[in-house]
């Protein structure tokens, strides 16, 4: 159930030259979200600029959620300047999540760039249910990494300035090449290239893999038609509400 409500703001600091953390307290939100969901949030109390902003729930506990972003224009700006104690509009939890209830033993999760937000809580409820996680983090340059709080963190760059050098796709290779334990599993974010292109290496090696697609989102709810996306099947999905998960095999990626 989608709730409206005013959210009290826990904290909101920079973590990274290019990453901001905002906690806000959202127990009624929060009781009811699972990784992969996302909110939109009103950015200011002016009702300018319009329309809210998605955010990816990145951590999760019983009466708090965290987001990670970017400061990118004049939403994310807006938020940046929020301080501790302050309230803003939230609507969530929105979207379906990941599927972990799928066999697998071992986790491979994926982000590229600004794609590593929604996984940190699917990483933290992999935790608790004792899988094997790998962590592929990707960008074009280290100081667009954020790796805080993963485990079994494997680095590519495309500049080579941190890991492997190269696309994502290269450390995602050599991953599902070693030793894993037990039958493996992708979970992937990030833009729509790199989505394709992981899951070009999933059906290489026959593993499943979700990918969490990034679209501009109007309204969140399903009625704007901004962030629809085609189908192999054929039809549109709406990514706010019939994602923004997906099995990779449901996207047709050459439009």
């Amino acid at each position: 159930m989608k709730i409206n409500t005013t959210a009290r703001i826990i904290y909101n600091k920079q973590v990274s030259n290019e990453y901001w953390n905002m906690k806000i307290y959202l127990p009624q939100i929060a009781k009811q979200a699972s990784p992969g969901q996302f909110l939109t949030i009103q950015t200011s109390k002016t009702g300018s600029p319009l329309l809210r902003r998605p955010m990816s729930i990145h951590k999760l506990t019983s009466t708090s959620i965290e987001i990670l972003y970017k400061v990118r224009g004049r939403g994310t700006n807006l938020l940046m300047q929020v301080k501790k104690g302050e309230e803003l509009q939230v609507l969530g939890p929105l979207g379906h999540g990941f599927d972990t209830d799928i066999p697998f033993t071992t986790a491979i999760l994926t982000g590229g760039g600004y794609g590593i937000a929604p996984l940190k809580a699917l990483h933290d409820l992999l935790k608790k249910k004792k899988k094997n996680i790998i962590t592929i983090v990707g960008a074009r340059t280290a100081k667009l990494i954020y790796k805080e709080g993963f485990t079994g963190v494997r680095v590519s760059t495309e500049d080579g300035t941190a890991g492997i050098k190269g696309l994502l796709t290269k450390a995602l290779e050599k991953a599902c090449c070693s030793n894993l334990k037990g039958p493996a599993a992708i979970f992937a974010c990030g833009p729509d290239k790199m989505l394709q292109a992981v899951a070009g290496v999933a059906a290489k090696y026959g593993l499943p893999c979700q990918v969490s697609l990034e679209k501009m989102m109007g309204c969140g709810i399903g009625v704007c038609l901004s962030c629809a996306c085609r189908l192999e099947k054929g039809g549109l999905a709406r990514v706010c509400v019939d994602g923004p998960v997906f099995d990779a095999k449901e996207i047709k990626w050459n439009n």
